[in-house]
């Protein structure tokens, strides 16, 4: 283990991925280009006691990826330069960080590559139930309502019904649920969570 929340430095030739926005600028106007080293604003701190102070990109895994749907509406493959050092952070969510990164092959997200993303993941149960709600505010309820299925049950589901609407919360803060169909999909999955609430009384 290097610094509090890195656990080694990983293998940049490892396969990674990032979700990124293309529809709508990010709050910042910045847009991320492909098939460029793009540099982080902030390096990597090995030393850091606050995980917002990490710095670098936030990158992950395939079959962990699935939590960052939230985060845009394209996948990219991730490439480390080869001058640049990648870190395996202590996270249960596969989260890696590198100073400088390159983004290749993207692939637009809908509804059936949420689901095909979600059937090879591997997360914690509080990381799947904020993936559910991720999905619902992104507009693929089917995986969502799949997740919220499989996932949830009458001895989890007051947790589940809580990390929605915390998560709803800070996101709502954030401006990603400002359109109808946003609204619409997490209120489908509300009502679906409250049903298996009731089934359990």
């Amino acid at each position: 283990m290097i610094g509090k929340f890195f656990e080694c430095e990983a293998d940049k030739n490892g396969k990674y991925y990032r979700v990124i926005q293309t529809i709508k600028e990010y709050s910042d106007g910045r847009r991320f280009p492909l098939n460029e080293v793009v540099v982080a604003d902030h390096k990597v701190d090995l030393n850091a006691t606050d995980r917002t102070k990490m710095g670098g990109f936030c990158i992950s895994s395939y079959e962990y990826i699935f939590r960052w749907l939230i985060r845009g509406d394209t996948l990219c493959e991730v490439k480390i330069p080869e001058d640049t050092k990648i870190y395996k952070t202590v996270s249960d969510n596969g989260i890696y960080t590198a100073d400088k990164i390159i983004l290749t092959n993207p692939k637009k997200i809908d509804d059936d590559f949420a689901m095909n993303l979600y059937k090879v993941s591997t997360l914690p149960e509080l990381s799947y139930f904020k993936a559910m709600t991720a999905c619902s505010i992104c507009g693929y309820i089917n995986t969502a309502i799949q997740v919220c299925n499989d996932k949830v049950n009458k001895e989890n589901v007051d947790i589940a019904i809580t990390e929605l609407e915390d998560f709803c919360k800070r996101r709502d803060d954030e401006k990603y649920i400002d359109n109808p169909l946003a609204k619409e999909s997490v209120q489908i999955l509300y009502n679906r969570l409250k049903e298996i609430k009731n089934k359990a009384n």
